[in-house]
């Protein structure tokens, strides 16, 4: 591969990392524009994130089978497309729907291009800095996707963010062409059929799982919570046994039987949920509740992202040195619980908008620092034949984290007495009240930090290193 490959592989992640970060800022606004009910801002909100991470598990398969460079093109295609049907969506369902298709075409995105990286750098032993450099990218387009989306969405609509999202496809299919080589089939890996099964179990526990947060945003009776509560983790439970039964599952099941990787998978699911949930009510609450236009907004909000693009390098070499990545994890997850409960303060009074940039810059922070680290430990211990698997497990639960963050707002603002409002024929009010906002960010600060200790404490950290049989 010529020397302008890595450059190939950094702008097909950016399509995928954009998709998510620069439509956040547009989210209040599409909900205006579609006078969308909170249930379905939610759903529009984790819909990507929802397809994207289980059918990231068969993309290994495909990447190792038929070569990486195809599917990534065809998924830069399948990409394009999607974002051209939203663009054109005069209904909620129709761009619920696009998004939704847009994220199978994203889910190939991630992980291929770290595998396409870690690739270019195993002849230089040199993996940890291809870590660093993927993370970064896709750190710096969550700080800059936002006030991309927030500027396209004030000067023109929120239209023009997914129509900007199709020419990015667009050019990083030209740049794969020109760019990157037709490796072929992978030579070393196994040939085994792709696990269909189990991506279907994975996508209902998704599914149904979002379904369960998002019954208190529509008032769904205690029975119908109890059934979903209950089906989702009975799919839960079947998708760990045929994971712990068929070595040739779509999840890696040599990382969750390693202590120190099934640590860093956990605590990527809720990393993320955490950080959506955050960003999701922190960009209602500066449009809705302070007035400002989207592009204030992102501005207020950029250190929520910005500092990322620092802290997860720094973290991705510190855990390369030292191999144990759980103080990091743990860090990273307090720092973001830290600006939760600073952006939850005044419950009587909105909180000054100086005062929320100060944690969003908190959330920056942790979310940086706990991304690196989870993934440089994942990577380090991947088996050299699954790279594709291994990344495609790891962003899987990262993208269901995320998924979850939306509904998971919902549910907080619920429980503290503020149910989201329902938009009328005007634009909405708040999808939350200033007063039930705060609460809920303070809710969701504490359960980060429970998530925090229950994740990565002293008990994980003593059995560091062993293999533990399920």
């Amino acid at each position: 591969m010529p020397r302008l490959a890595p450059f190939a592989c950094y702008a097909a992640l950016l399509c995928g990392a954009l998709a998510i970060a620069s439509v956040t800022a547009a989210v209040p606004a599409v909900a205006a524009d579609l006078e969308m009910e909170p249930v379905q801002a939610q759903w529009f909100a984790a819909a990507y994130q929802l397809t994207c991470g289980p059918l990231q598990l068969g993309v290994s398969h495909f990447a190792d089978q038929y070569g990486a460079r195809r599917i990534l093109l065809v998924a830069l295609a399948a990409f394009a497309a999607a974002s051209l049907l939203a663009t054109a969506a005069t209904a909620a369902a129709v761009l619920i729907t696009a998004r939704l298709v847009q994220g199978v075409g994203g889910a190939a995105l991630s992980p291929v291009s770290l595998a396409l990286l870690l690739a270019l750098r195993r002849r230089t032993e040199n993996e940890p800095h291809a870590v660093a450099g993927w993370v970064s990218t896709a750190a710096a387009a969550s700080s800059l996707g936002p006030v991309l989306g927030g500027l396209l969405t004030s000067l023109l609509d929120w239209r023009a963010v997914f129509g900007a999202l199709v020419l990015l496809a667009t050019a990083g299919a030209g740049c794969a062409l020109h760019a990157l080589g037709e490796p072929g089939p992978s030579t070393t890996s196994p040939r085994h059929p792709m696990d269909i099964a189990g991506i279907t179990l994975c996508t209902a526990a998704a599914v149904t799982a979002l379904i369960t947060l998002t019954a208190p945003t529509v008032a769904a009776s205690a029975p119908a919570r109890a059934s979903t509560g209950l089906l989702t983790a009975t799919l839960i439970g079947l998708l760990v046994f045929r994971t712990r039964r068929d070595p040739q599952c779509a999840l890696d099941a040599g990382l969750l039987r390693q202590v120190g990787t099934r640590r860093a998978l956990l605590v990527l699911p809720a990393l993320f949920c955490a950080n959506s949930a955050f960003t999701f009510l922190t960009y209602f609450a500066l449009t809705r509740a302070y007035g400002l236009s989207p592009l204030s907004a992102a501005l207020i909000a950029l250190p929520a992202a910005a500092p990322a693009v620092f802290t997860a390098r720094l973290a991705a070499k510190r855990t390369g040195e030292h191999r144990d990545g759980s103080r990091l994890m743990r860090t990273g997850l307090l720092c973001i619980a830290a600006g939760m409960l600073i952006s939850g303060c005044g419950h009587q009074h909105p909180t000054p908008l100086w005062l929320l940039s100060g944690a969003c810059a908190f959330v920056g922070c942790g979310l940086g620092l706990a991304n690196g680290s989870a993934m440089t430990v994942v990577s380090r211990s991947r088996a050299s034949h699954r790279t594709a698997q291994a990344v495609a497990t790891a962003t899987t639960f990262a993208m269901l984290g995320g998924a979850a963050g939306p509904a998971a707002a919902g549910a907080a603002l619920a429980l503290v007495g503020h149910p989201p409002r329902t938009c009328g024929a005007s634009a909405c009010d708040a999808l939350g009240t200033p007063l039930g906002t705060q609460p809920a960010l303070s809710l969701l600060g504490l359960l980060t930090v429970v998530s925090a200790f229950a994740l990565t404490g002293r008990r994980h950290g003593r059995r560091h290193g062993r293999r533990r049989q399920w």
